[in-house]
């Protein structure tokens, strides 16, 4: 799905098919880009507009890194008939390449344009992504009467609440303007998602692409994408709110969930220099990579140092552009293995390892340091028994792994810049560690501790929170038949008595009900032998406060 501003990235990373026999693959990288059609001086020719005022508004220069590979080379690569091309990269100045066979790389030996290749060895995927879905379970009703916290959330309040995100949501920053890139193993179903229809009838999935199949569609493939989307842009009202449903998206396929490629970290730079072309705010990562099939290729734990893998030093030339990415810790925790993967290592990546809504952190969690000293993961967000919506079935369940403290970051992360228009990348990930719970005393599980995005908001603003009132906001029915529904406000967690009395003022029954902190839902059932007439509801709040209505039974 492709929109005008993106034609002409489309144009520079055109569209090659290949052999499925075609697996073995190398890497090529270029010695320059000399001759090159492009120039740092006419940016508009390979940069969005959006892409070229992002680095204008944090002062960052564009420079030959910027320019696309060299045509020219590319070409000359391809037109011996032996290669087909997966993927290219301006950053590395390099080419994925693919044959069916090994010998037929001799060919590009003496070619003096090109300064090395590389073998791109079978490699087992490491997937951030083992969740298990949890079935919700239901508030039940207390006498008469049964409250829906927090009804703009629903389900999602908690693990909103935990980082006080909703107090930005209610300041307006629900991620309008922001455009968010999600590289992952693909978005089953996305297209066709209960709570993700808002994304099309307002045109916020800016384009879709393939980077292992070549190709536009993702909505065929892995459901992982999807599951990370619904996180931060599910809004099915009353019942689930994500964390920022008003955002824009790439969708990007980098990963394919069955293959045993290293190739994918190249797909993933692929990916990423798309996004920055099109001039992404935030990408979003739940992918991790560590072991390989070839023993040799692995990755140890030396490597994890930011600047050798190189999706690892891909993901800090991205934020180097400007953009700010967010990826998951990994799962390894409970295992012989335990610490982080790469690109998390990046030393400019914000990583995330996984608690749930109570603050309490997850044992699967991916541990550091990264093998540097940095401070891995860097905060820790909601990925232990999240919800979140199944591509699959449509319905609101729950889940675990970092996968999912990644998505949640990053949407809150999109409402925090969105209110702070003026911040660079760099700055916005600042805030956001110094804003969490253990800022001054960070370890090697959850970094800098659980992030509360008011109070970076209030640091940089200075601008208070200030409780809702207490009061009803709507009765609906009215008249009603045998329940009425009751929108409140409240401006804390309390306990509401509850006394309705019939017209004359005579009291009928006394009930209490427990609220939460912002708007709730009260269903109250009345009795079947109650007659027609009027009714007068008084809810007494906590601080003394008094609300009556008028209702109508028919």
């Amino acid at each position: 799905m492709g929109i005008k501003h993106l034609l002409v990235i489309f144009i520079l990373i055109p569209l090659f098919s290949f052999s499925q026999n075609d697996t073995i693959k190398f890497w090529v990288q270029f010695t320059d880009k000399l001759s090159s059609p492009y120039s740092i001086n006419n940016p508009s020719d390979f940069l969005s507009e959006r892409a070229i005022e992002r680095r204008k508004r944090q002062n960052i220069p564009i420079i030959e890194q910027d320019l696309p590979v060299n045509q020219i080379y590319i070409d000359s690569v391809l037109n011996s008939g032996l290669f087909y091309l997966q993927n290219s990269s301006k950053w590395f100045n390099a080419i994925t390449i693919s044959t069916n066979d090994s010998a037929n790389i001799n060919v590009l030996n003496s070619v003096s344009f090109i300064n090395s290749i590389k073998n791109v060895q079978y490699a087992p995927i490491y997937y951030d992504e083992t969740f298990t879905a949890i079935q919700p379970t239901t508030k039940q009703a207390i006498a008469s009467t049964y409250n829906i916290p927090n009804y703009h959330y629903g389900k999602t309040f908690n693990q909103i609440n935990l980082h006080k995100v909703q107090r930005l949501h209610e300041l307006g920053f629900n991620g309008q303007g922001m455009h968010i890139a999600i590289i992952d193993a693909g978005f089953l179903n996305v297209n066709t998602m209960p709570g993700l229809g808002h994304l099309f009838s307002e045109n916020r999935v800016l384009s879709t692409r393939d980077f292992v199949s070549r190709e536009e569609s993702v909505y065929e493939d892995h459901y992982h994408g999807a599951a990370v989307l619904s996180i931060i842009a599910g809004n099915i009202p009353g019942e689930y709110y994500g964390t920022a449903p008003k955002a824009s998206f790439h969708l990007l396929r980098s990963e394919d969930a069955g293959s045993e490629l290293i190739v994918e970290e190249d797909n993933w730079v692929a990916a990423a220099e798309y996004a920055d072309s099109a001039g992404v705010d935030l990408i979003n990562t739940s992918l991790g990579y560590l072991n390989f099939d070839d023993s040799t290729q692995n990755h140890t734990y030396a490597d994890l140092d930011g600047n050798t893998t190189r999706i690892a030093i891909a993901s800090d030339i991205a934020a180097s552009k400007g953009i700010l990415l967010v990826t998951s810790a990994g799962n390894s925790g409970q295992s012989s293995w335990k610490y982080i993967s790469t690109p998390a290592d990046a030393d400019s990546v914000l990583t995330i390892a996984a608690v749930n809504e109570n603050g309490e952190r997850g044992a699967f969690s991916s541990v550091g340091p990264s093998s540097d000293g940095d401070i891995k993961p860097n905060i820790a967000s909601v990925g232990w028994d999240t919800y979140f919506i199944s591509p699959g079935s449509g319905n609101i369940e729950r889940g675990s792994g970092t996968s999912f403290s990644a998505p949640m970051t990053t949407g809150m992360a999109a409402c925090l810049w969105q209110g702070l228009p003026q911040y660079s990348n760099m700055e916005i990930k600042q805030l956001i560690e110094e804003s969490s719970d253990q800022f001054n005393a960070p370890d090697s599980l959850n970094g800098y501790g659980i992030p509360n995005f008011y109070k970076a908001y209030h640091k940089a603003t200075g601008v208070n929170y200030t409780s809702p009132n207490n009061s009803i906001e709507r009765v609906h029915p009215n008249p009603f038949s045998k329940r009425i529904e009751l929108n409140l406000l409240s401006n804390e967690k309390q306990t509401v008595d509850i006394s309705i009395k019939n017209y004359l003022g005579q009291p009928l029954k006394t009930l209490e009900q427990e609220v939460e902190l912002g708007r709730n839902i009260l269903n109250i059932n009345f009795l079947e032998n109650w007659k027609s007439g009027i009714y007068i509801i008084s809810l007494q709040f906590k601080n003394g406060d008094i609300e009556t209505v008028k209702v109508i039974k028919n």
